[in-house]
């Protein structure tokens, strides 16, 4: 079932969830009105208090549906109110320090990502509230992972009513208002405009799986992409069977078979040596041609030397034929994507420029280290 979501990202100005909506769904200037299934609010302790108290304490939301039934059946209530946190899961009353607003950068990022990982979904973020540093999260986590069904707005508001601490939306009949300088306005007059915001959508363009781990913070997210564009600086802890990116990006969980092949390459790399040619056969082939054999036989005794530092024994038996160097290969440039995103994993995934050519490490032999405390 399709589902129309409206996310507002806001602070102290409640007043924008109504304003929003009406703009979207009630103008009668609009030509194809929007009507969101359910509203979801992004804010602070403080912002959010606002919102309970002016649009569901003092009925000003439900009121807001009698007054225009096109929007009677939106879902607005307690359940879709989201509040910044810290790393100790306590609530942000405010967003004052650079701390406060990395905790608003990977909430919004985090609120974004899941809902435009629903194909369900069509997401209308707004942005007309908050900090300013809130807004400009919001945009930026949108064109990370929005699609082409997702869309951006800043609602703007006439001057003389944006001062107006009673005024919601424009009303059907007459509802005077007052300004901020006692001066009464009726709200049946007031204009409200929705400015749509184009921005630039990076998640086709850069590929799904660029756009990281679920868990990954907004901050994180970032930095790999960032470091993508990067020459990258390869460091291998044998010792501790770690993979260090740029001195920035740790890999613990690397399996030993696919360690040991990035350890294989990135060595055979540092010494100057082309690469290694894929066997082209199954060891245990009928039609295998003895020179193969030989091949796969060197491979296996090269491959063992990285590989028996884990096992902690010489006796290893496993031949490193096409179906052992493809499925090894093929599990090590997953793992890298999964850690590193699309970009920056290829960087350092094992590559070949033709079918045929030998498979090597992409990184400049200068800018690769390796630590081996076993042989020290």
């Amino acid at each position: 079932m399709k589902k129309n979501i409206l996310l507002v990202v806001t602070g102290m100005t409640p007043q924008i969830i109504t304003e929003t909506v009406w703009a979207l769904a009630c103008d009668p200037l609009n030509d194809a009105p929007w009507v969101p299934d359910e509203i979801h609010v992004l804010s602070t302790q403080d912002g959010l208090t606002q919102i309970r108290s002016r649009l569901f304490a003092d009925q000003i939301f439900s009121q807001f549906q009698k007054t225009y039934p096109i929007t009677a059946n939106i879902q607005f209530d307690e359940r879709y109110l989201h509040v910044i946190k810290n790393d100790l899961n306590e609530a942000l009353t405010d967003l004052k320090t650079p701390e406060d607003n990395e905790y608003a950068a990977n909430a919004i990022c985090e609120i974004i990502r899941d809902f435009t990982a629903q194909d369900n979904v069509t997401l209308h973020v707004s942005i007309a509230g908050g900090r300013k540093t809130m807004g400009f999260y919001a945009g930026y986590a949108l064109s990370l992972y929005g699609r082409a069904q997702d869309r951006m707005s800043h609602v703007l508001v006439e001057e003389k009513f944006e001062t107006a601490r009673d005024f919601f939306y424009p009303t059907i009949d007459s509802s005077f208002v007052t300004d901020r300088f006692d001066k009464e306005w009726d709200a049946k007059d007031a204009q409200v405009w929705l400015a749509q915001i184009p921005f630039v959508r990076l998640k086709d363009a850069v590929k799904d799986k660029h756009q990281l781990k679920g868990e990954d913070s907004f901050s994180t997210v970032v930095h790999k992409i960032n470091e993508s564009f990067n020459d990258v600086k390869l460091k291998i802890l044998v010792h501790s069977r770690e993979v260090l990116i740029n001195d920035k990006f740790v890999i613990k969980n690397l399996a030993p078979r696919e360690f040991a092949m990035l350890h294989w390459f990135a060595d055979l790399r540092k010494k100057g040596f082309d690469g290694i040619v894929a066997p082209t056969k199954k060891i245990n082939s009928k039609d295998i041609p003895p020179q193969e054999a030989k091949y796969i036989a060197q491979l296996s005794e090269q491959f063992k030397q990285y590989y028996e530092e884990f096992k902690n024994t010489e006796d290893i038996q496993l031949d490193v034929d096409k179906q052992f160097f493809e499925s090894v290969k093929s599990l090590l440039n997953t793992a890298l994507l999964g850690h590193l995103g699309l970009e920056l994993a290829e960087k350092i995934s094992l590559t070949q420029n033709k079918k045929g050519q030998p498979f090597y490490l992409n990184v400049k032999p200068e800018n690769i280290e390796i630590i081996d405390r076993f042989k020290n």
